[in-house]
C-alpha cells in the first residue's frame, strides 16, 4: 500500500481537498510537518507531492529512529501542473501524475560495480599539474596522485610522495577504477626512481639537464656522463624513450585541451577540464575525491544475441546500436562466421538508444522495461479519465516525454521555470492537458512506444530535447519521428500527433504546447502491453492503428513507402540476376526469407522482416534491394513467393540439380576455363554423379 501527502505550498495551488478525495496540507514543510513525520511511522511506501523540499524530507526521514516506511518517492505537482494559468483544470493532470509516482516500484536490474582505491592520474601541462598535485596531496588523503606532464610550460619541481611522469599520452582506455594508460616517455630521467641528488646536472658537460630534471635533448651530446654519476640509483635510461609504458589508474583528470575521448559522454570517473582555470581544476579534483570505494549503477540493458541481426557469414547487417552509442560501449564480436554484440556494461550510460533504434529487439532497455513504461502510460491516463479528464473523441491529453538523468538535468530546469513564470504572471504554464511524463532518457524510447500511446489514448506525443543530448541520439529520434510521421500520414491520421520539440526556452516550449487538445486517434483506448518482444508490440500498434484508428482523412491504399532505415518493409528481387542460390535464406536472422524445400523457388514473410540488409549484402548476384513500406496485415502476414523458377535436369540421367538461372550463371563463369573445353563442356550440365562418370569414361 502507498500513502500520499499533497501540499497546496502555501494556497499557491488551487487543490480543493474533496475533489482530491484527501487532506491537503498548506505548509508540509513547515508547521504541518508532523502529518509527515506521522506518515513515515507506517510500513507503507510514502509518496510526497513536493520536489522543492525534498532534501529537507529526506534528512528528516533519515534522522527520525521509529521511521517505517518502506520507500520514499518524490512527485513534482507544482511547477508542472499547479503553478499555470489553467491550475484550476489542471485537477485529473495532478491525479495522473499522483496515480504514477504511486505505483509498486519497477523490478529491480541487475547491478554493475565499480571499485577504486583513489590512484588519480593528471594529465596536462605543468602549470597546471604541479599545482593540482600539491592540492590533492595537502587536502585529500583518499587520493594517490601521479602527473604526466606533457608540456613544460612553468617549472615544476615535485618532491614525494607525488608521482610525477612526463611524456605523451598514446591511450587512455577503460572506466572507474580500471583506466590503463600507454605513453611514451619525453625524459630519460625517471621521476619516481629520481632521489634529486643533482648528480647528473653536475657532471653534465652542455648542462642539459635542467632544474625540472628534464633533460633537454638539443642540447644533449649523449656524453651519458649522467648516467654513469646516477649508477647507484638506475633512475636514467635513454632507451626508456623508445618504449611505450603502461600503468593503471582509478580515476582520471585531463588538463589538455583536447580529450582522451571523442565522444559526448566519457567513461565514468574521467573529467576532462579544458580551461587553463585552476578553480576548475580543483572543482575537478573535489570530484574526484568522491569516487573513492565501492559503487553500484543498474545494467540497464539486456542482450538476445539469437535475435540479433548483426551480422553472419562474415558480413554485417545492422549496427545501429554501435553507430548511435556515445559511450562507444558496444562492439562488433565475429566467432565461425557469426556476429554478435557485446555491451561493456560498464561504459554504459543508460540512454537506451540501442534498444531503441534497434530493428529486431536483440537489444532492449531494462531500466525500466518497456513492458513497465507501458504499464504506468496507460495506469496515467485511467487515473487522468476517472478524474473528469477528456480522453475521446472530443480531446485527448498530450504526452510530454523528457529525459530526469542528472546528466539531462536541463528539461527539468526548464520545467521548473515554466512553472515559475507562470507563479509570477510572466508565462502561461503547462496547459492542463499535457501530462509530462519523465524518463531516464527520452532516447529509451521509440516508435512502438509512441504508437503505442496513442494507441492507449493519448492524443499526441512530444519528445522533448534541451540540447543536452549527444548530437547521434537527436539523429536517432529524428529519423524515427519521421519513420513515425509517415506511418500515421499513410493510416491517414495527423502526422503532427508524433513530434520532437528541441529548445531550453520557456516561450518555445509553451508555444509548441499551445494548440488545443488533440481527440484520441483510436475509437477505443487499447490495454495491450509492450512486453519483451518488439516487434509483436509493433505489429499490435500497427494493427489497432489500422483497425481502430480515427483517419481524418482516406487512408492511401497499402503498400506504401517509409523513409529510408525504417524498420519494417519487403524486399526486392531482380528475377534476372537471380539464381536462386538461397545464401539470402542462410544469412536471414530473422525467417523472413524460405526456400521451397524441393522445388526451386524464394519466399518471403513481410512482418519477420526487419530490415537489416544481411541478405542484401550476402546475395552474390547483387540481386536484391530493401522496400521499406507499410504493408496491410494481410500483406505483412502472408508468405508469399517473390521469385521462382524451372529446375534444370541433368542431361545424363535426368536428376533436377539446379536452376536453369543458376546454370546460366555457371556457364559464365567457368565456361572458359581448360577443364571445360570442347566437349567436357557439356559436363557443366551435368549432375555432380554424372560428372564423375563422365570424367572417368573420357579418360579411360
Amino acid at each position: 500500500m502507498t500513502q500520499c501527502l499533497v501540499c497546496s505550498c502555501n494556497k499557491t495551488m488551487p487543490i480543493d481537498a474533496q475533489a482530491m478525495g484527501q487532506p491537503v496540507a498548506q505548509a508540509l514543510c513547515r508547521h504541518e510537518v508532523g502529518h509527515f513525520l506521522k506518515a513515515l511511522e507506517t510500513p507503507d511506501d510514502l509518496v510526497v507531492a513536493c520536489t522543492q523540499e525534498q532534501v529537507l524530507f529526506s534528512a528528516l526521514a533519515e534522522q527520525k529512529p521509529d521511521a517505517k516506511a518502506s520507500a520514499l518517492r518524490f512527485v513534482n505537482i507544482r511547477e508542472t501542473a499547479g503553478w499555470s494559468n489553467q491550475a484550476g483544470q489542471a485537477l485529473p493532470k495532478i491525479k495522473a501524475l499522483l496515480a504514477r509516482a504511486q505505483m509498486p516500484l519497477a523490478d529491480p536490474v541487475p547491478s554493475v560495480a565499480y571499485q577504486s582505491s583513489g590512484r588519480l592520474l593528471l594529465v596536462g601541462p605543468s602549470s597546471l599539474v604541479g599545482p593540482a598535485l600539491a592540492l590533492v596531496r595537502a587536502a585529500h588523503e583518499a587520493l594517490e596522485p601521479t602527473g604526466l606532464v606533457t608540456v613544460f610550460d612553468q617549472p615544476t619541481v615535485i618532491d614525494r610522495p607525488a608521482s610525477l611522469l612526463t611524456g605523451q599520452p598514446v591511450s587512455l582506455t577503460g572506466f572507474l577504477g580500471a583506466f590503463e594508460l600507454r605513453w611514451t616517455a619525453a625524459n630519460p630521467i625517471d621521476l619516481d626512481l629520481c632521489t634529486r641528488c643533482g648528480a647528473c646536472q653536475r657532471v653534465c658537460p652542455e648542462g642539459a639537464i635542467t632544474d625540472d630534471l628534464q633533460v633537454d635533448l638539443s642540447r644533449c651530446q649523449s656524453h651519458r656522463d649522467c648516467v654513469k654519476a646516477c649508477d647507484a640509483v638506475g633512475a636514467i635510461r635513454f632507451d626508456r624513450l623508445q618504449e611505450v609504458q603502461s600503468a593503471e589508474f582509478d580515476v582520471v583528470i585531463d588538463l589538455r585541451p583536447e580529450s582522451f575521448f571523442g565522444q559526448m559522454d566519457p567513461p565514468k570517473g574521467y573529467r576532462h577540464v579544458a580551461r587553463p582555470d585552476l578553480a576548475a581544476v580543483f572543482q575537478a579534483i573535489a570530484q574526484a575525491a568522491t569516487e573513492v570505494g565501492e559503487f553500484e549503477k543498474p545494467k540497464f540493458f539486456e542482450y538476445e544475441v539469437n535475435l540479433c541481426a548483426h551480422g553472419r557469414n562474415g558480413q554485417i547487417g545492422c549496427q545501429s546500436c554501435i553507430e548511435v552509442c556515445s559511450t562507444k560501449a558496444p562492439r562488433s564480436v565475429f566467432e565461425n562466421g557469426r556476429g554478435r554484440i557485446e555491451v561493456n556494461p560498464h561504459l554504459c550510460m543508460g540512454c537506451g538508444a540501442c534498444s531503441t533504434v534497434c530493428p529486431s529487439g536483440a537489444m532492449r532497455y531494462a531500466y525500466p522495461s518497456a513492458d513497465r513504461i507501458a504499464q504506468e502510460l496507460r495506469v496515467v491516463l485511467k487515473a487522468y479519465r476517472e478524474a473528469g479528464g477528456e480522453c475521446g473523441e472530443r480531446a485527448a491529453p498530450g504526452l510530454l516525454l523528457y529525459g530526469q538523468t542528472e546528466e539531462l538535468a536541463g528539461a527539468e530546469t526548464l520545467l521548473n521555470e515554466v512553472g515559475r513564470q507562470a507563479s509570477q504572471g510572466r508565462a502561461a504554464g503547462l496547459p492542463a492537458h499535457w501530462l509530462p511524463f519523465g524518463v531516464h532518457h527520452p532516447a529509451s524510447l521509440g516508435l512502438e512506444a509512441w504508437l503505442a500511446a496513442l494507441c492507449y489514448g493519448f492524443g499526441e506525443v512530444v519528445v522533448l530535447l534541451t540540447g543536452g543530448e549527444d548530437d547521434r541520439y537527436q539523429q536517432a529520434l529524428s529519423a524515427q519521428i519521421q519513420q513515425a510521421q509517415a506511418i500515421l500520414t499513410i493510416l491517414g491520421l495527423p502526422s503532427q500527433a508524433i513530434r520532437l520539440v528541441q529548445t531550453d526556452q520557456v516561450a518555445t516550449l509553451l508555444g509548441a504546447l499551445s494548440t488545443r487538445p488533440r481527440p484520441s486517434l483510436v475509437q477505443q483506448p487499447a490495454s495491450f502491453g509492450l512486453g519483451r518482444d518488439k516487434r509483436q508490440a509493433l505489429d499490435m500498434a500497427l494493427e489497432t492503428l489500422m483497425v481502430h484508428g480515427r483517419p481524418t482523412q482516406e487512408p492511401l491504399v497499402l503498400p506504401a513507402a517509409l523513409p529510408a532505415g525504417a524498420p519494417i518493409g519487403s524486399l526486392a528481387v531482380d528475377r534476372d540476376r537471380c539464381t536462386l542460390c538461397m545464401a539470402c535464406v542462410g544469412a536471414c536472422p530473422s525467417s523472413a526469407l524460405k526456400d521451397g524445400s524441393d522445388r526451386p523457388l524464394l519466399a518471403f514473410v513481410e512482418r519477420n522482416c526487419v530490415q537489416c540488409g544481411l541478405c542484401v549484402k550476402t546475395c552474390p548476384e547483387s540481386a536484391l534491394s530493401l522496400e521499406p513500406r507499410l504493408a496491410s496485415l494481410a500483406q505483412r502476414r502472408e508468405s508469399r513467393q517473390i521469385h521462382e523458377s524451372e529446375p534444370f535436369c541433368c542431361i545424363r540421367c535426368g536428376k533436377p540439380f539446379a536452376t536453369k538461372e543458376g546454370l546460366r550463371a555457371m556457364l559464365l563463369r567457368v565456361g572458359q576455363h581448360p577443364a571445360f573445353a570442347g566437349e567436357a563442356l557439356k559436363r557443366l550440365e551435368m549432375c555432380g554423379d554424372c560428372r564423375v562418370v563422365d570424367m572417368v569414361e573420357k579418360n579411360a
